[in-house]
């Protein structure tokens, strides 16, 4: 079948990696666009709070899609914060889509809904598996916060599970890294054995934007990943290459937990939040990879760009944003 056309689409989280991606790659192809965040920019993206949607409702009567990009990616934050913005400002976010007549609700979230047990090949009817501390488990009550509200046909439902999405610009996987390691805090569990699933933004956003549009799309779940993976030492590697540093460092994941626990202890007690928390440890030194077979076969879509190229324009952006050092 052939791809809708869009009126206008709204891309909330636009300030973040995946939404202002979202926003360059629309305006690119010449498709109206509006974004929405906390902060706004005073022109493609408006002030807004998605947990109160009546704050956006004028936007949201012009726009027939919603790609919802906005919340908090952490393995850190207090749990009532994340499920106060990665569930209930989503359901209040749908809900309202639905009483201003969005056609289409597309939900980003992400590949750790299948939690840090699995092993092997995963596809989209594998079991989920909410293991993984607060953050797995808000990003799977938003899927079902979205797949409830779509149950009486009133609203197209689409969600999509990322891989690990690095890039120009992306804090988990090239700006945190870089600062640890340059301060010699970063280290790899499972001795860097533990699987890393790289997709490159750009192959990501268009993946979405077919996900948002594709007639038979609608009421189906997404991986988009690259096929296969590498070990987390291949890819942090080059990391440690750029700064002109040794490495990585890998220690087992019984030493690694131990270290994080530490450091966490140590950060709530000083008010700050610490990322290396043993969330993240163990989501380091997961077994598992994703099937994109799926989104092969209905949107006729697969990742693009090599793994060396990404990481070069990583570096190049890197560079210039002073993150090296040099």
């Amino acid at each position: 079948m052939s791809e809708q056309s869009i009126k206008k689409v709204l891309i909330t989280g636009a300030n973040g990696f995946i939404g202002n991606s979202l926003m360059r790659f629309y305006q690119q192809n010449n498709q109206a666009v509006v974004g929405v965040d906390l902060v706004g920019n005073g022109t493609d993206i408006i002030e807004g709070d998605i947990a109160k949607p009546e704050s956006i409702g004028n936007v949201l009567d012009d726009c027939d899609v919603i790609i919802h990009t906005a919340a908090l990616v952490s393995n850190a934050m207090k749990d009532s914060d994340m499920w106060r913005v990665n569930v209930q400002a989503t359901g209040n976010l749908i809900n309202a889509a639905k009483k201003h007549k969005v056609r289409r609700f597309v939900q980003i979230s992400s590949i750790v809904a299948y939690g840090n047990a699995a092993e092997g090949e995963l596809d989209e009817n594998h079991p989920v598996h909410a293991d993984g501390g607060s953050y797995v488990l808000t990003k799977l009550a938003s899927e079902h916060t979205v797949l409830a509200a779509s149950a009486n046909d009133d609203i197209e439902v689409v969600i999509v599970r990322p891989g690990d999405a690095y890039g120009p610009g992306s804090r988990p996987w090239i700006i945190a890294p870089l600062e640890a390691i340059a301060k010699n805090q970063f280290m790899l569990p499972a001795k860097g054995e533990g699987f890393f699933r790289p997709i490159y933004i750009d192959d990501l956003v268009k993946g979405i934007a077919l996900a948002a549009q594709h007639p038979d799309a609608v009421g189906e779940i997404f991986n988009l990943s690259c096929e296969g993976y590498m070990t987390t030492k291949e890819y942090f590697a080059p990391h440690y290459q750029w700064l002109g540093k040794k490495g990585p460092m890998l220690v087992s994941t019984k030493v690694a937990l131990r270290v994080a626990a530490i450091a966490s202890k140590v950060a709530n007690l000083m008010g700050n939040l610490n990322e290396a928390s043993p969330a993240t440890v163990v989501q380091l030194a997961t077994k598992s990879w994703f099937s994109i077979k799926k989104a092969e076969r209905i949107l006729g879509w697969k990742p693009e760009m090599p793994f060396d190229e990404g990481m070069k324009r990583s570096k190049q952006w890197a560079d210039d944003n002073g993150l090296l050092g040099k």
